[in-house]
């Protein structure tokens, strides 16, 4: 029994060792991302890593922030995985906690071997009547629209989506996979129209693919409202067929 006691401390010791070569990733947080109808009466958010993390180095603001009155002085559990933050919220409410946005090494949240963790974004919104200005915006269509088939390549030049309100023209909250791989939309040409609610970018599609679209996620918001409110995730996907 002694034995295998003392293996399973190595094997657990090994895993802790690999796992502080690796960039901490955030496991579970309170509220759950994206969550809504979160109650006002919450006093304190938290996130939790998967690893020890480095003692008060924390990054809870970012320029993308919509924040509630708090004094942003982090809380550390006993084992190092666990940040807390004091919080007041409002009815109606969207939050955005912008958790190492600026994503610049050695700053914010950091396992003890100084590794960073990717920037995240905390968001969810509180119970109650919201203003118009507080309400997430929503998309109203997509073209291609969800799950059309056969669609011709030639003569799709770009994707577009329209919202139900004016967004935030400066950039985007858009991933795409082609037949499963990530593609680079870094440098992909996009524009929004002079009213702020359709967007579009530019891309050569092939023939006889599966394209899937993500709308914003955990660690990209760039859909925004001109308000700074994000869009919750979105998801659609079309198929192209063989040129007309």
């Amino acid at each position: 029994m002694k034995k295998i006691n003392a293996f399973l401390i190595l094997v657990l010791a090994g895993a802790s060792a690999v796992a502080a070569q690796q960039p901490p990733t955030i496991v579970e947080s309170s509220p759950r991302f994206w969550q809504t109808s979160v109650s006002p009466s919450l006093k304190q958010i938290s996130v939790v890593f998967d690893q020890r993390m480095r003692e008060g180095f924390s990054s809870w603001l970012g320029r993308s922030s919509v924040l509630p009155e708090s004094e942003f002085a982090s809380n550390n559990s006993a084992d190092g995985q666990t940040f807390a933050l004091s919080v007041s919220l409002q009815p109606g409410k969207v939050y955005v906690f912008a958790l190492n946005e600026k994503n610049i090494p050695g700053v914010g949240f950091q396992n003890q071997r100084g590794f960073s963790a990717a920037p995240y974004y905390l968001v969810f919104q509180t119970s109650g009547n919201s203003a118009p200005d507080d309400t997430p915006p929503r998309v109203i269509s997509t073209l291609p629209s969800n799950d059309t088939q056969q669609v011709d390549p030639t003569k799709l030049t770009s994707v577009s989506v329209t919202f139900d309100k004016p967004m935030s023209p400066a950039k985007h909250g858009m991933q795409i996979t082609e037949d499963k791989k990530p593609v680079d939309l870094s440098k992909a040409k996009f524009q929004y129209s002079a009213d702020g609610r359709s967007f579009s970018v530019a891309y050569q599609f092939k023939p006889s693919s599966t394209y899937e679209f993500e709308l914003n996620s955990t660690q990209n918001i760039g859909f925004a409202s001109a308000q700074r409110i994000p869009l919750w995730p979105v998801r659609f996907a079309f198929t192209t067929g063989q040129p007309q």
